[in-house]
């Protein structure tokens, strides 16, 4: 009766996996699953299933012991037999099997006893019209900074002192972050600190006692000034006939070619492209603005070639997925930009000190590609996605040294000029 029951909920989850869009390879590997679970259950002749049932179908498929259905696990097969049993449950508890929900819950970085405070912290940015990036990034520095507070035993936010400030800024320091990271972890906790002391949770105003933050000149961090032939070189480093490869080289040839950011490239999703306008559309996640750009057709069609021969079957929505077991989206911005270096260095290019040349730095060579064809500047910032025009002239009208060195003014003339001006 058990077995029944278990092949009548996999029909229900088989149709929510179709109407999730799917793979074919996808839904065989689930209906191959519940086939040999039932068949599992009907051997043991119960009368009811349980959570150990399934613990105990994981360990026969896998040879993984779980000690609950969500437990965390590096066990590639324990995953791919843990994930239909999931939809499974739901599915016999009458519930719409939730397709694509992760399968372990998320690991929250804060301590417990500061977890209400942080939250309230978080709901007061949103409030504010912080962007969701935004955020997420005072969410990181907050968990660092309350983590270490519950590490040097502060059990309360009002015992916290300058030295416990001090501690924490020490440890920052020996992980050797970037002056430009340092800094923006400054700026962060120095808000946090204040909507502390603000609300009363600390006694001292702890945001003045940081130590000044120097940020790197305008220039001293400038991108790297890609050429088009030096991207191509990139490009061609590329084996386009692996499936890393097709995945890099879409990611490079996308960013080369509309400016995306990484972030937005990570979280590129197949439903925001439009293949018969042939274009890209998407809110950008660190504005908040929504942004539709033209796809040229190299772009499209890379794209395509990793859909289709390319990416392996992952349950999330993102267009680009790691290529190892469980196949999720990538999670920082850095693990995406990482595999520019990566060509580069085997295209022989040397990047001088102080330039940064992570993906990031494709948008920069695509503003000055614009700007020195004569695109005019209110074109390039929409196309780069600024919410305002200042934003694309101090950090990329600067990079165009072609069109500035027509603005240059001759010393002899400045010198006469400045002689005439003379009583």
């Amino acid at each position: 009766m058990e077995a029944a029951k278990i092949r009548e909920a996999s029909g229900r989850v088989i149709v929510a996996l179709t109407a999730a869009d799917r793979s074919r390879t996808t839904i065989k590997r689930h209906e191959a699953e519940f086939n040999a679970f039932a068949g599992f259950v009907e051997a043991r002749g119960q009368g009811f299933l349980t959570e150990a049932d399934c613990l105990d179908f994981i360990a026969e498929r896998s040879g993984s012991r779980l000690a609950s259905l969500r437990e965390p696990t590096r066990s590639r097969h324990a995953q791919l037999a843990r994930r239909p049993l999931i939809l499974l449950m739901e599915a016999l508890d009458g519930d719409l099997p939730t397709v694509g929900q992760a399968t372990t819950p998320l690991i929250e970085n804060c301590p417990a006893r500061f977890r209400a405070v942080r939250d309230e912290y978080l709901v007061a940015c949103r409030q504010q019209g912080n962007a969701e990036a935004s955020v997420e990034t005072k969410q990181r520095a907050a968990d660092q900074f309350l983590t270490y507070l519950e590490e040097v035993g502060r059990e309360t936010l009002d015992q916290v002192r300058a030295q416990d400030l001090a501690g924490f800024w020490v440890r920052l320091q020996r992980r050797s972050y970037a002056p430009k990271t340092t800094g923006s972890l400054r700026s962060v906790l120095a808000d946090f600190l204040r909507h502390l002391r603000q609300g009363g949770q600390i006694r001292e105003d702890l945001a003045g006692r940081l130590p000044a933050q120097r940020y790197p000149r305008r220039g001293e961090s400038a991108p790297y000034p890609w050429t088009a032939e030096e991207v191509r070189l990139v490009l061609d480093q590329i084996d386009r006939q692996s499936a890393i490869g097709k995945r890099d080289y879409a990611m490079v040839l996308l960013t080369a070619r509309l400016g995306l950011r990484v972030g937005d490239l990570r979280r590129l999703e197949l439903g925001w492209f439009d293949w018969r306008t042939k274009t890209v559309g998407l809110t950008q996640h660190k504005t908040g603005v929504p942004l539709t750009l033209p796809l040229p057709g190299d772009v499209g069609w890379a794209v395509i070639d990793y859909i289709r021969h390319g990416r392996p079957e992952a349950d999330c929505r993102q267009v680009f997925v790691k290529h190892r077991y469980p196949f999720t989206a990538f999670g920082s911005s850095t693990s995406a930009g990482s595999r520019l270096g990566y060509y580069a260095r085997r295209a022989g290019i040397v990047f001088p000190a102080g330039r940064s040349h992570g993906l990031h730095s494709l948008r920069g060579a695509l503003a000055v590609a614009m700007l020195q064809t004569d695109t005019p500047p209110p074109v390039v910032t929409a196309v780069l996605g600024h919410a305002a025009a200042n934003t694309t002239a101090a950090h990329y009208l600067r990079l165009d040294t072609e069109h500035l060195r027509r603005c240059a003014l001759d010393v002899e003339d400045v010198l006469d000029a400045g002689k005439g001006a003379r009583p």
